[in-house]
């Protein structure tokens, strides 16, 4: 029963995909830091397409307005988000945790939102992403996004 038991076990650990082996801490930080980086590249480049694939197909935004949900959704939210002047958009991934085949991390951002009279202000905020490693590399999986109040007036 034992050597069955081990048996088992040794085929079900050959049959996990080669990738799915190989997350490490740093290994997920270094996805992590380039999935922030071409994020910040497509963003400042108002890529809505390119945002969008940043993501797993069923990938999910969660910020401070609507739950989106899906590539073709997130493309048609950035498409309007870029309408909103929103520039100079940096993300820094500050922690990752490896959880089975991809992970989670916490990070922050930074972006200069328009002002109505002209001029902008620098708006900081906390990130929450989880990463999914697959077979055509890494995504995100989720992203939740929190942003402070504005300042008093």
């Amino acid at each position: 029963m034992r050597r069955m038991l081990i048996a088992a076990l040794l085929i079900t650990a050959g049959a996990a995909p080669a990738w799915a082996a190989d997350v490490t801490e740093q290994s997920l930080m270094q996805a992590a830091t380039n999935l922030a980086k071409q994020y910040d590249d497509n963003y400042n480049a108002k890529n809505a397409a390119g945002m969008a694939a940043l993501y797993a197909p069923d990938g999910v935004l969660i910020s401070p307005g609507p739950v989106v949900r899906g590539q073709a959704a997130l493309k048609e939210y950035y498409a309007s988000r870029f309408k909103l002047g929103i520039t100079g958009h940096q993300t820094k991934v500050i922690e990752v945790h490896v959880q089975g085949d991809g992970g989670f991390g916490v990070g922050q951002f930074m972006i200069q939102a328009p002002l109505p009279g002209g001029g902008t202000r620098e708006v900081h905020g906390n990130l929450a992403t989880v990463y999914e490693h697959g077979a055509d590399g890494w995504h995100l999986r989720l992203v939740a996004a929190s942003v402070p109040p504005p300042p008093p007036k």
